[in-house]
């Protein structure tokens, strides 16, 4: 990202007087300067809330991560505005330390009234106090969540949707967030086969909130994911989805591809009016880098305001409004390079943790809602942890590749097969991670759904010879994603790992799969690091994979595993430091290997020659070997930069 940030500038909160210092909205560094001036012994954590005109009481809820010990279990959060005074707030913890203090939660906070471009700085503290949750059956009781659902130009069928939460807030099923804010839980429903034309699995998931303020928030998808059941398929409908007796969502004429989803967050007053957008929230990127939570960014390049421009373009336009759109992301992810949707994250996402900046927001938003659309969602009936529901993962099908060439049926491939004409091509190598970060600072659920789903996809699209026989007595069996892969595969797939370990849910149904075939895949490297050692040589610190020709080794495919195996180790995965530590001989010695015959301009060329032009050959075990089987093979630098391609 390239130019200065944004230079409007505004006070923030002029709230009971108080003044708090001026902001630089294209800036998530600006910050800190209130927050070094303000924070005081006590405060965790700090946000700020940038206005859009809804009224004082106004509920927000967004994620917030904490240092071990920051909250203990059993204890709660306090807010208060600063130099102003409190403001209640709900915490709802997700995932808890080893010492069981809080690690996630979602958020609540009765903001301010704040106008448009106005802010106001928030800090938090723990207190001893939980308050009860408010009476949410009450407040539901008035209230109406409608869906309607047929085949096009037909009959439509129609489903209760608050009479399914009432149901579940009795039994306590499904609850997300509970407090004096808040209540929030998901309803599910199978779609009949008959109302969209003959696929049995096509399922409702929606996520229903009630707030004290009195707003009713639905995030409702509709989700053609069951897989391993007869039936399954292309679904056609039209729905509508009514809010107190308006209609908030709609599409009309769809056709939904299998293993496929897409939904929208809307919102009703009591009386069925549209909800006031309620602030916008900018978080501390600087702790989250601090914490684990994401990478540490250089906030002080801003962001350049033609690229808000541009996000605010693309969200604008009236393609962006249409379900199963992509978005802006690459539907042929084979197609290498030059994208901005691939990296450690988005480029959307980068911008929105850099400057904090809304627009940047609401387009990385919009693409992991987006990221639902990809063929990649297999939801198995009867998978997860207890057999209730999960997504699809080897503890029930350890057999099985979702490729064609696993078998075809179970259980060695799926009942039904990925469709191959939906303009979707997902590829492991160069799969974008659309949904952690989103699910990071907002706290919706959806889009830890979308996490999971890929993370589960990453390891059964893999081949069974690859990933590992079941009963094999070694590190990662059954769950590799590493053997036979493209390197930028690895390190793709071991982000989606780490990231969904990171945010699933204690006590979830994914959370233990998905922390195994994390800690499994790193034990494995670790378990095979001094062999790698002895072949490698002197010039040790690269990770094996596959690669097009015989003996080219691509450096940057190396810096994406760096990438993903910092992220484990800061969050204090042992076995992801120990690779770390090992790839620091090659990944800094190759730019300074000049004594040892190796050109330091070569350490960012895009291709180095790591062993003879022979699929049978042993590695270089030098750098002077490395050095001069790249000059041989027309890949070096020489005296410029020809052959960095960029």
């Amino acid at each position: 990202m390239t130019g200065g940030p944004s230079r409007r500038s505004v006070v923030l909160g002029a709230l009971g007087g108080a003044v708090v210092p001026a902001v630089a909205w294209g800036q998530a560094s600006a910050i800190h300067p209130w927050r070094q001036a303000c924070e005081g012994p006590g405060d965790l954590a700090s946000v700020l809330l940038e206005g859009a005109g809804a009224p004082a009481g106004t509920v927000v809820s967004f994620g917030l991560a904490f240092a071990p010990g920051d909250v203990p279990s059993g204890a709660g959060l306090a807010a208060r505005v600063v130099g102003h005074g409190a403001l209640p707030v709900q915490l709802d913890v997700v995932t808890r330390h080893p010492d069981g203090s809080a690690r996630f939660g979602i958020v609540a906070v009765a903001a301010p009234g704040l106008r448009g471009g106005e802010g106001a700085a928030i800090l938090f503290r723990r207190t001893p106090d939980r308050a009860a949750p408010f009476d949410a059956l009450a407040a539901l009781q008035p209230r109406q969540v409608m869906l309607e659902i047929g085949p096009p130009g037909g009959q439509p069928w129609r489903s209760d949707l608050l009479a399914l939460a009432r149901h579940n807030l009795a039994a306590g099923e499904g609850v997300w967030q509970a407090g004096p804010l808040a209540m929030q839980l998901r309803v599910t429903r199978v779609i009949p086969a008959d109302s969209v034309g003959g696929a049995t699995s096509l399922r409702l998931v929606a996520d229903i909130a009630i707030q004290a303020d009195g707003v009713l928030r639905v995030d409702a998808w509709l989700r053609n994911d069951i897989a391993m059941q007869r039936g399954g398929g292309q679904a056609a409908y039209d729905m509508r989805l009514l809010l107190d007796g308006r209609v908030a969502l709609r599409a009309d004429g769809l056709v939904h591809p299998h293993y496929t989803g897409w939904g929208r967050c809307v919102a009703s007053r009591a009386g069925g009016a549209p909800a006031a957008e309620p602030p916008h929230v900018r978080h501390d990127v600087e702790r989250l880098a601090d914490l684990g939570a994401v990478a540490r960014y250089d906030l002080s390049t801003g962001v350049a305001r033609t690229l808000l421009d541009e996000f605010t373009a693309e969200t604008s336009a009236p393609s962006w409004a249409v379900p199963l759109g992509p978005r802006g992301i690459a539907q042929n992810m084979f197609v290498a390079g030059g994208r901005p949707d691939i990296g450690p994250t988005t480029r959307s996402q980068a911008a929105w943790l850099v400057s904090g900046d809304h627009r940047a927001a609401a387009h990385a938003i919009g693409q992991a809602e987006a990221a639902g659309s990809v063929p990649w969602h297999l939801w198995d009936p009867g998978g997860g942890d207890g057999r209730t529901g999960g997504w699809l993962d080897t503890r029930r099908w350890p057999l099985l590749w979702t490729d064609p060439r696993g078998g075809g049926r179970p259980p060695l491939g799926l009942l039904a097969q990925i469709p191959t004409d939906t303009g979707w091509a997902p590829d492991c190598a160069h799969q974008p991670e659309l949904s952690y970060v989103p699910y990071l600072l907002t706290g919706r659920r959806a889009f830890l759904d979308g996490l999971q789903a890929q993370a589960a996809w990453c390891v059964m699209s893999q081949s069974v010879t690859l990933r590992g026989i079941p009963g094999q007595r070694v590190a990662g069996a059954n769950v590799n994603v590493i053997r036979g892969n493209q390197t930028r595969g690895v390190a793709w797939s071991l982000r989606q790992l780490g990231n969904s370990a990171w945010a699933s849910p204690d006590g979830g149904q994914h959370l233990p799969w998905v922390a195994a075939a994390e800690d499994g895949n790193w034990a494995w490297m670790r378990a095979n690091l001094p062999a790698w050692t002895e072949e490698q040589g002197e010039a040790h610190g690269w990770i094996p994979g596959y690669n097009a020709g015989a003996g080219d080794l691509k450096p940057w495919q190396q810096d994406m595993v760096v990438s993903s195996a910092a992220a484990a180790a800061r969050r204090g995965h042992a076995d992801a430091r120990a690779v770390l530590a090992w790839m620091e001989n090659f990944i800094a010695g190759r730019f300074l290997a000049a004594e040892r015959g190796f050109n330091p301009r070569d350490g960012c060329a895009y291709v180095l020659a790591n062993a003879p032009a022979n699929p049978n050959a042993p590695a270089f075990n030098s750098w002077r070997k490395i050095g001069a089987g790249t000059v041989a093979r027309g890949w070096s630098n020489g005296g410029g930069w020809a052959q960095s391609t960029g």
